[in-house]
């Protein structure tokens, strides 16, 4: 399609200087990790008004628009795969209030997390999700997604984080969720609705989110196991014990040595797996903590476990974590970084699971996890072009989800479904609470013109 001439001149009038038609910008505004699809032209608003604009004329004209914050997503969500506008958040960027008493930042939805939890520390408090991708990522994006990370095995999602929200209806209406407040109970909780709902409801443009104190400490340590379902024993042994670690991360061999190939990390020879382990609190109970699961790991099989001994050691396995995944890919040809979640004491059960079902389809498949809530991302490694391979993968996926499902878990974790989980959705979800899902969608977008053609296993607009 191509939009109407009426419409791009609304449209550059509306927001006169994010108006970008250009075929090198539509290419830059195509694609994620997962999908590629462009749009007709790109809208970049500075302010919820200028949004609620830009969608009261895509209503008019019958225009789809596909929501974008950084297009960090792994599973297509940003992707304009009918066509129509990519609405922007970069220039909305701004962290507008941020309250030390109140213990409440404010910020638009185009605010860098990252940015976010340094203007916060500066004030000696602490936003505690952390998404890998951090640096990158959006605060609206975020909350489409209830975005996750490390720090989740303790302090939780986005959604756990949110006081309220400033959004915009399709059609162009502002809505205003929650507020200051750290409790509200004021009606139905259509925050936490729209929190993970992947911009097919609303358009996020702001977020209040509550922060903690700042801990006093964090330690971290390293722990290599010369076997991968040992090693996520060691993990539901830690969780059942009492010990509330604020980071424990799971690496496999092939995802330590993509991180060794790129930036020189050493580890050991005989190592399988590595746990990143992290606790935080009072110094004073710091070192006590460590002894403590330093020897359920090693009465798991670890055969070396390793205080940081400063920022710089601690440093350098986050840059193997949080780094890790650009390594490999750029050390292959093409991969898909899937995302499951089981409960933790199935997390054993899983990794095996998923490293059967890889050998059975003979795909290469590295493994990482943010292992203490249960949460999978197997790397699958083949190529597209590849009729044979990319059925394979279409098959691995098919399996995964049916030994993840088998085990209580859920298809998705926190990368949200996008396009790359929407068939497989009817296999996890209720009849019920699909036909829910599909009125719910109905009532916010009769005319499915927000981010369409995403989750339609549930979210279409037909029965």
């Amino acid at each position: 399609m191509s939009l109407h001439a009426e419409l791009k001149a609304a449209l550059r009038k509306a927001v006169p200087t994010g108006y970008l038609d250009a075929p090198e910008d539509l290419r830059v505004y195509s694609y994620d990790m997962f999908a590629r699809a462009e749009p007709e032209a790109v809208v970049l608003p500075e302010s919820t008004e200028q949004a609620a604009e830009v969608l009261a004329l895509a209503e008019r004209f019958e225009t789809p628009v596909t929501p974008r914050g950084s297009g960090t997503s792994l599973t297509g969500g940003p992707t304009p795969v009918r066509g129509g506008l990519v609405l922007g958040t970069a220039r909305m960027n701004k962290v507008l209030d941020l309250s030390r008493a109140d213990r409440i930042a404010r910020v638009q939805a185009g605010v860098i997390t990252a940015q976010l939890q340094r203007a916060v520390l500066e004030q000696g408090l602490f936003y505690p999700p952390n998404p890998t991708s951090a640096d990158y990522c959006t605060l609206g994006g975020n909350v489409a997604t209830n975005a996750g990370g490390a720090s989740g095995v303790k302090y939780g999602v986005t959604r756990d984080y949110l006081t309220g929200l400033t959004a915009v209806l399709p059609g162009g209406e502002i809505l205003a969720t929650g507020g200051r407040c750290m409790k509200d109970v004021a009606g139905y909780d259509i925050t936490r609705l729209l929190c993970g709902s992947e911009g097919r409801l609303a358009l996020i443009t702001e977020a209040s989110v509550r922060l903690l104190p700042k801990p006093e400490a964090v330690r971290a340590m390293s722990a290599y196991f010369t076997d991968l379902k040992a090693t996520a024993e060691a993990v539901a042994a830690i969780m059942s014990s009492g010990y509330a670690p604020c980071t424990l991360e799971l690496m496999d061999r092939a995802f330590l040595k993509a991180v060794k190939q790129a930036y020189d990390f050493d580890f050991p020879a005989e190592a399988q797996a590595l746990l990143l382990i992290e606790v935080d609190g009072p110094e004073a109970t710091l070192g006590g903590q460590m002894q403590a699961i330093a020897r359920l790991c090693k009465e798991h099989g670890a055969f070396q476990t390793t205080v940081a001994a400063d920022e710089t050691e601690r440093a350098a396995l986050w840059q193997a974590r949080r780094g890790g995944t650009a390594a490999l890919v750029r050390q292959v040809s093409f991969m898909v970084s899937l995302d499951y979640a089981v409960p933790v004491s199935q997390l054993p059960a899983a990794v095996e699971g998923i490293g059967h079902i890889g050998r059975k389809h003979g795909l290469d498949v590295a493994v990482i996890a943010h292992a203490g809530d249960g949460n999978l991302h197997p790397m699958v490694i083949y190529d597209p072009s590849d009729a044979a391979q990319s059925a394979a993968f279409a098959a691995f996926d098919r399996d995964a989800c049916n030994a993840v499902l088998e085990l209580g878990g859920t298809l998705s974790g926190e990368h949200g479904i996008g396009l790359e989980k929407a068939a497989h959705l009817p296999r996890q979800l209720s009849p019920a609470f699909l036909r829910l899902a599909r009125e719910i969608k109905r009532s916010f977008d009769p005319r499915d013109l927000l981010n369409p053609g995403k989750c339609e296993s549930f979210c279409s607009n037909e029965d």
